[in-house]
């Protein structure tokens, strides 16, 4: 009873620690947004604020244009993960329904693609985008994003896919179900969890990506979110007050989705974990 007492006290101190490491930077984040100036820039730092202040709020918001690049990413990433699930979900299901060697193939191929760092696609990308004068468009963004999200999407879902029981089709089958009727009438609706858990991971990769939004975007008008806040910083100093504010706004969609999606996102994880 003492040593088993002793690992779960042993577990507990160890999540503690790891909740801690992982939180501290978001709690250091949104404190330094609302401390004063002259707080943020004391050589005494302080984890609890003396006073608070919004006024960073309103000077990234304002004076930032962050609600202007909120906007254009959250239409951005929107589109992307659209984009990439009409592609996606009916590809994925076909390649598990029809399990052949050119599936096969098909799958080592996207696998292979997902290798490819995107930093390689930036150069071929752009010339595209300036040939078909796409630059500092949401379409050049939602191409471009959509070039990593659909071979990661198509990856997660077939696996989900992959999961389902033969005999679920076979049986759909002798009561004269179409391959689309099985498609959208059984499928969809029991690998819905693992859905979500795709869309949410390819949000997140649009969302918080910087390279091709700082490459393709040359105004205000497409400029995302990630590229705004990389403006907040002054010619010659840093102003951290604004720049804190305007990131603790860049997190609030992923905690929101984050937090409506919980249940979605544990059931997708763990969707497959016993087959049949």
């Amino acid at each position: 009873m003492i040593k088993e007492w002793h690992v779960k006290l042993g577990v507990w101190v160890g999540v503690a620690l790891l909740l801690l490491f992982v939180l501290f930077p978001f709690y250091w984040m949104f404190t330094t947004s609302i401390k004063p100036d002259q707080e943020i820039l004391s050589n005494q730092p302080t984890l609890i604020p003396h006073s608070v202040t919004f006024k960073h709020y309103v000077t990234a918001w304002v004076y930032g244009k962050i609600g202007t690049y909120f906007k254009n990413s959250l239409i951005v990433a929107s589109l992307t993960v659209i984009l990439s699930f009409l592609a996606v979900v009916p590809a994925a299901f076909a390649s598990s329904l029809y399990r052949t060697k050119g599936t096969k193939l098909l799958s080592v191929f996207v696998l292979f693609l997902q290798m490819f760092p995107g930093v390689l696609l930036l150069i071929p990308l752009y010339i595209l985008m300036k040939r078909y004068q796409l630059i500092d468009t949401y379409t050049a963004l939602v191409i471009s994003y959509s070039t990593f999200t659909i071979p990661f999407c198509f990856l997660l879902t077939k696996s989900y896919f992959d999961n389902l029981p033969n005999e679920l089709y076979e049986a759909a089958r002798i009561d004269g179900c179409s391959d689309f009727r099985i498609f959208y009438k059984i499928s969809l609706p029991l690998i819905l969890p693992g859905i979500m858990v795709t869309s949410l991971f390819a949000f997140v990769l649009a969302w918080c990506d910087f390279m091709f939004a700082k490459t393709f975007t040359n105004t205000e008008s497409a400029r995302t979110l990630t590229v705004g806040l990389s403006t907040l910083k002054g010619t010659w100093t840093v102003e951290w007050g604004p720049l804190m504010a305007g990131a603790s706004i860049a997190t609030i969609p992923i905690l929101i989705i984050f937090a409506l999606a919980n249940k979605y996102i544990i059931e997708g994880l763990t969707a497959g974990s016993v087959k049949g």
